[in-house]
């Protein structure tokens, strides 16, 4: 990885929260951090990494289809914010697997042990692929062209595509950011996603998510810096007042919200509102 890349990589790293990077490191509400929540945030913040490396470098590393561990693809410095990012919540290597545009994030799970041959799995693009759902902890994670297929939770169909197109959406406006020195858009107010598309398409994202899991319009605002996503939920009514224009730093104080069937809010790439059992 070059110099630049390397720049923007630890400035994607740097607008992106790290309370989950540290093994003893709590979130706002004061509870451990779940080695699950733990893992699909890392999992999306090297996704982030890697999009960046490939928009840059027109390729993405060892994109040669085959499985390799995420410190071999990276090559991280020890003691760099990358070199925390190979590791899953359990402590485990993350692996990874490249070709024709795609890549996929792996962790093993609770029990650190393949639930399939990776190597020998078709791999084509994330949104195609069916999504796998398990209540069983010990599942593997699998993170395809940042959606994830394989997680380790009951069916939560319309919550878990609205998080990952939420996800999709953020990782899109913090390479936009690198570039721009801002993230897109300028609304105090929420307003759809829709009016986001000129700046992000086909630059940042080949196709930009526009509607939550229940088919309602996803929502922005941005401001400097602060850059606000939500989705209110299955009833499509904000249960509290979300003040999208602090700004980030501000943003990251106070505890979650986790509601049943609540509001999915991110702010600057934290999720401080989503529904209960679809911890991001």
């Amino acid at each position: 990885m070059n110099t630049r890349s390397w720049a923007t990589t630890l400035m994607i790293l740097a607008m992106t929260p790290t309370f989950a990077l540290g093994d003893s490191v709590k979130p706002a509400s004061s509870t451990a951090v779940d080695p699950v929540t733990l893992t699909m945030t890392t999992m999306r913040m090297l996704s982030a990494v890697l999009v960046d490396h490939q928009r840059r470098e027109g390729e993405f590393p060892l994109a040669d289809g085959k499985l390799h561990r995420v410190q071999d693809a990276l090559d991280p410095r020890p003691g760099t914010p990358i070199a925390k990012l190979t590791r899953d919540g359990w402590n485990r290597p993350m692996w990874y697997r490249a070709g024709l545009g795609m890549h996929a994030l792996i962790s093993f799970g609770a029990d650190g042990r393949a639930d399939q041959d990776y190597e020998n799995y078709n791999l084509y693009p994330g949104r195609y692929q069916p999504i796998v759902d398990a209540s069983d902890p010990r599942n593997d994670l699998v993170l395809v062209d940042g959606r994830f297929v394989r997680r380790p939770f009951g069916s939560r169909t319309s919550e878990f595509e609205t998080i990952n197109a939420i996800n999709v959406i953020y990782i899109a406006s913090a390479s936009f950011a690198v570039d721009n020195n801002r993230y897109p858009g300028n609304s105090a107010g929420f307003r759809p996603v829709s009016e986001l598309t000129a700046e992000l398409m086909p630059t940042y994202v080949a196709n930009l998510p526009l509607n939550d899991g229940w088919g309602r319009p996803l929502l922005y605002a941005s401001q400097p810096g602060s850059f606000v996503l939500a989705s209110y939920g299955e009833n499509g009514v904000p249960e509290v007042a979300f003040f999208s224009g602090l700004p980030c730093n501000l943003m990251m104080f106070g505890p979650a919200t986790i509601e049943e069937g609540g509001d999915v809010v991110q702010a600057c790439g934290v999720f401080v509102n989503w529904p209960r059992g679809t911890e991001p």
